[in-house]
């Protein structure tokens, strides 16, 4: 295997949770992916494939018992490739195929509201790349995500989020260009005693999640305007409990899940709840 398949398969693997990606003049920009996920999408005849490593770090825990407030620091990154002809399902890619790219860092407060409930309020911005034409682009995301929990033998999760994103390009204006979002779902958390790593459990994961955009995301250029008004996503992961460190970053859940709307259809990639 090439050094540039193996790695765009190694962030494959590692990227873990789209829903949105803007193309402009036959050029898909990605600046987008970074709030959404990893994974291959259809939108009607267009294939579309993000990778998107969505880094955080605990500064610092929110103890929920004396609701004191804690932050992460959020470093995701994403690169896009896409093709608008008929492609196999997984395409011959390498380093010179990968034709969008962002990092867009921000903090995210942690803020206790009970012992089983919490408000995450967030900001990000950072730098959206285009390799083709040289452009680049300010993308920025503010929002806010809400999480409850509830044991009962197993655990529940309930979750929404609140989310307001643009990308605004250096050269251009016109091409200037932003999203709305509300989101809700759940997950249920199956414990097992399995433990094929040693004394790490592990559980299974099962989760719905919708997703409705308050002004809808357009997909404009080719062949044709598309939008996308709202999707539904059903999934399933695998959880470590305890996670693994990996360069300071905890994995502790990854899964695949399917999501779908009128004229999409993709397949996502994802680590934890998203809320």
């Amino acid at each position: 295997m090439r050094p540039s398949r193996l790695l765009i398969l190694l962030t494959a693997l590692v990227c873990l949770p789209v829903t949105s990606t803007i193309a402009r003049d036959g050029t898909a920009n990605y600046s987008f992916a970074v709030f959404v996920g990893t994974g291959k999408y259809k939108i009607n005849d267009r294939d579309i494939y993000v990778f998107r490593v969505p880094l955080e770090f605990m500064l610092k825990e929110a103890d929920y018992e004396n609701k004191t407030i804690g932050y992460t620091l959020l470093v995701p990154a994403a690169v896009g490739v896409t093709d608008y002809e008929k492609l196999g399902d997984i395409p011959d890619l390498n380093i010179n195929d990968l034709q969008t790219g962002s990092v867009v860092p921000g903090l995210e407060a942690l803020i206790p509201i009970t012992s089983n409930w919490r408000i995450s309020p967030f900001g990000q911005v950072g730098l959206g790349w285009d390799t083709e034409s040289s452009n680049n682009a300010l993308v920025w995301g503010l929002g806010a995500r809400t999480r409850a929990w509830f044991r009962d033998g197993q655990m529940w999760l309930v979750g929404g989020e609140v989310l307001w994103a643009g990308n605004n390009p250096k050269d251009d204006d016109d091409d200037k260009s932003q999203f709305s979002r509300l989101a809700v779902g759940g997950e249920y958390k199956l414990q097992t005693n399995w433990r094929p790593l040693g004394d790490r459990r592990i559980s299974w994961h099962f989760r719905a999640i919708g997703r409705l955009y308050t002004n809808d995301l357009d997909f404009p250029a080719p062949p044709r305007k598309e939008s996308i008004e709202s999707t539904m996503e059903v999934g399933i992961s695998i959880g470590i409990d305890k996670p693994i460190n990996i360069l300071g970053y905890k994995f502790r859940q990854g899964g695949i899940g399917y999501e779908w709307s009128e004229n999409l259809k993709g397949i996502r990639f994802f680590t934890t709840f998203p809320f």
